[in-house]
C-alpha cells in the first residue's frame, strides 16, 4: 500500500527537526517508556493466557471487581520497551473504582518479529479480552483499551484490527507510522530505530513494506467493526521536543481516519488538500504552527483537560484528537475520560446530607443525580457544614444544632413519599486546624447526630436505610493552612466513626482509603475533587444501593 503521508508536510517537519537536532540528541529515555518492573498489589493476580494463534502462554496481571454488578473492563497496554510486569500508574484508580482490569504481555517489549504490531500481538490482545471477560464480572459491552507511547501504538493497532466490539480506544502519545518513526529515531539517535529494524527486517536495511503493514496509518480501516466505538487520540504538544514521538504521528492518524470517513480517501496526499478549508481536519498550516510555537495563540480559553490548556481539538463522528499542554505522557486522570456506562435504572427517593463536596457543581451528589436519572434526590448539603461546630461562627453550618429542622424541610420536599435512603457524608470540616484540640468532641457530636437522625419522625415513620460515607482524604502538603493536618485527623477518626455508625444501624462506605492514592489526580486544592473523581464516591454509594434491591 502506498505510504499514507503528505510529503510536503513531512519535509517541512523534517526540516524543523533538523534545526533543533542538538537539543534532541541530549534527550533521555522518556519516563513513559520506563521498563522497571514493580511489586504488584496482591489485588492483581498473575495469570497465563494460552495464545489462540500459536499456543504460547502469554502472561498478564488481572484484577477482578468485587462488585456483584457488572463493571467496565480496562485493557491497559504496556509501553514500547515494557512488558506485562511494567508498573502501571492506572492501578491505584482501578482499585479505587473497583473496575476489572487486565495488563497483557502481547509478546513483551517491541523489537522482535513476534512483537511490534504483528498478527500475534493483535491475537494476544483479543485473547486477553476474552480471558478477562471469562474470569471477571466485566460487562462485555463496556470494554475499553488504553495505552501510552508504545501502548498507544498497540491501542491504534487494536482499533484497526481486532474483531471484538470494544467500546472505546484511548491512544496517548502514540506511534502510527513505523517507517516515519524509524527515520525520526535514527536522526535523533534513539534506540527505537534499532528496535524497528529488528522487528521488520532480516538485515540492516529497513523493510519498508513490512513497516507499513505494521503501521496503523497504512492499515485498512474497519468501518463496520468500529461504527459504534470511540477513538480518542491524545498528545502533548511538546512531544518530539521533550519526548520521543513527534505530534505529527497522532495528527496524521486522526486526519487519515476522519478524512476517510468524510471523503472516502485513505491516502493523506488526497486528504490534506481538503484540510486547508475543512475545520473537521487539521491543516498543514496548523501543524506547522503547533510544532514551531508549541502552543496555539487562538486556543479556546474555556476548554481544558484537567487543568491543562487544550491547544487544538478536533472531532469527527466517533473519532477525536486532543493536543494539550504536555509532553510524551498519559495524564494521571486518563480513566476519568473513559466513556463507561455510568447510569443505572434504580428508582429511589434519597436524602443526602453533606458539606461542600456534596453541594458543589459536579460534586458527589451531582454525580449521583447523573448516574441515577430515575431516582429523586433531595440534597441538603452545604459548603462549610460540620458535624457539630459553628464553623466560621455560623450556627447554620452546624448539622447537629439544626438536624431536626433540616429533616423537617426534607420531609416537606418529598411530600407524601417516603425516603428509601438517607446518605450522610460529613467530617472534613470538623478536622480543620482550628478544631485540632477538640477531636473528642467530634466523636461525641457524631454519635449524637446519628442518634437524632434515628429519633426524627422522618426516620421513625418510614425506616429508610441509613448510609454513612466517610470523609474523603485531604492532601497533606501544599494546602490552605486551615486544612493542615486534616487527613491525619480523618484517618484517626474513621475507625471511631465506623464503629459508631454500625452500632447505630448505618451501612458504612469507606472512601478515604480508596481515594488516598489518587486524590491529587482530581483535586487541585487538595480538598475538592473534579467531577471524574467525585464519580468514584457516587459509584460506591450506588454499590450499596444495589445491594438493597
Amino acid at each position: 500500500m502506498k505510504l499514507l503521508r503528505h510529503a510536503k508536510t513531512i519535509l517541512i517537519i523534517a526540516f524543523f527537526f533538523l534545526g533543533t537536532m542538538s537539543a534532541l540528541f541530549a534527550q533521555n529515555e522518556p519516563a513513559w517508556d520506563n521498563t522497571s518492573g514493580t511489586t504488584w498489589n496482591s489485588a492483581f493476580q498473575k495469570v497465563g493466557i494460552p495464545s489462540t494463534a500459536d499456543g504460547k502462554v502469554q502472561e498478564a496481571y488481572l484484577h477482578s471487581s468485587q462488585s456483584k454488578t457488572r463493571k467496565p473492563l480496562i485493557v491497559s497496554l504496556h509501553t514500547w520497551s515494557g512488558n506485562y510486569t511494567q508498573a502501571d500508574p492506572l492501578t491505584n484508580e482501578i482499585l479505587a473504582r473497583d473496575w476489572n482490569y487486565i495488563h497483557p504481555d502481547f509478546r513483551g517489549k517491541n523489537g522482535s518479529p513476534e512483537s511490534t504490531g504483528s498478527p500475534l500481538v493483535i491475537s494476544d490482545i483479543e485473547d486477553a479480552i476474552q480471558y478477562a471477560l471469562k474470569h471477571t464480572n466485566a460487562d462485555p459491552e463496556d470494554v475499553h483499551i488504553i495505552g501510552v507511547s508504545g501502548g498507544g501504538y498497540a491501542a491504534l493497532e487494536a482499533y484497526m484490527n481486532i474483531r471484538y466490539p470494544v467500546k472505546s480506544f484511548s491512544a496517548w502519545a502514540s506511534i502510527s507510522d513505523l517507517e516515519a518513526w524509524y527515520w525520526e529515531s535514527r536522526g535523533r539517535k534513539q534506540k527505537y530505530a534499532a528496535d524497528i529494524l529488528k522487528a521488520v527486517s532480516k538485515d540492516t536495511v529497513l523493510n519498508r513494506d513490512e513497516a507499513l503493514r505494521r503501521s496503523p496509518l497504512a492499515q485498512k480501516y474497519p468501518h463496520e467493526l468500529r461504527k459504534d466505538a470511540r477513538l480518542y487520540i491524545y498528545e502533548g504538544v511538546n512531544d518530539g521536543y521533550d519526548g520521543s514521538v513527534p505530534i505529527t504521528q497522532s495528527i496524521n492518524m486522526y486526519n487519515r481516519l476522519a478524512g476517510e470517513l468524510k471523503y472516502g480517501f485513505s491516502n493523506l496526499d488526497q486528504i490534506m488538500p481538503r484540510a486547508a478549508t475543512d475545520t473537521n481536519l487539521v491543516s498543514e498550516k496548523e501543524i506547522i504552527s503547533l510544532v514551531t510555537k508549541r502552543m496555539n495563540p487562538d486556543y479556546d480559553k474555556k476548554a481544558s483537560l484537567f487543568g491543562r490548556n487544550i491547544w487544538l481539538s478536533r472531532e469527527y463522528q466517533n473519532i477525536s484528537l486532543t493536543i494539550f499542554e504536555g509532553t510524551h505522557e498519559q495524564l494521571p486522570q486518563a480513566l476519568g475520560l473513559i466513556p463507561y456506562n455510568k447510569t443505572t435504572p434504580l428508582e429511589y427517593n434519597i436524602l443526602t446530607l453533606g458539606d461542600s463536596n456534596g453541594e458543589i457543581k459536579d460534586g458527589w451528589v451531582d454525580q449521583l443525580k447523573k448516574m441515577l436519572p430515575r431516582s429523586n434526590i433531595v440534597n441538603i448539603s452545604k459548603s462549610g457544614r460540620t458535624i457539630g461546630f459553628n464553623n466560621l461562627g455560623k450556627k447554620e453550618l452546624n448539622e447537629l444544632a439544626n438536624i431536626d429542622s433540616f429533616l423537617d424541610q426534607a420531609q416537606q420536599k418529598t411530600g407524601s413519599r417516603k425516603y428509601d435512603f438517607i446518605v450522610v457524608c460529613l467530617g472534613t470540616n470538623d478536622t480543620k486546624a482550628e478544631y485540632a484540640d477538640r477531636q473528642n468532641e467530634v466523636v461525641a457530636n457524631f454519635e449524637q447526630l446519628l442518634k437524632k437522625i434515628k429519633e426524627h419522625p422522618l426516620y421513625r415513620k418510614t425506616r429508610p436505610q441509613l448510609i454513612y460515607v466517610t470523609p474523603p482524604p485531604v492532601r497533606a502538603t501544599n494546602i490552605e493552612a486551615k486544612y493542615v493536618g486534616c487527613t491525619e485527623r480523618i484517618a484517626r477518626l474513621i475507625h471511631q466513626f465506623t464503629a459508631i455508625a454500625i452500632q447505630k444501624g448505618f451501612k458504612v462506605i469507606d472512601v478515604y482509603h480508596p481515594l488516598l492514592g489518587i486524590l491529587d489526580y482530581y483535586s487541585r486544592d487538595g480538598v475538592h475533587m473534579a467531577g471524574a473523581g467525585q464519580e468514584i464516591v457516587a459509584s460506591r454509594i450506588i454499590e450499596e444501593l444495589q445491594k438493597s434491591r
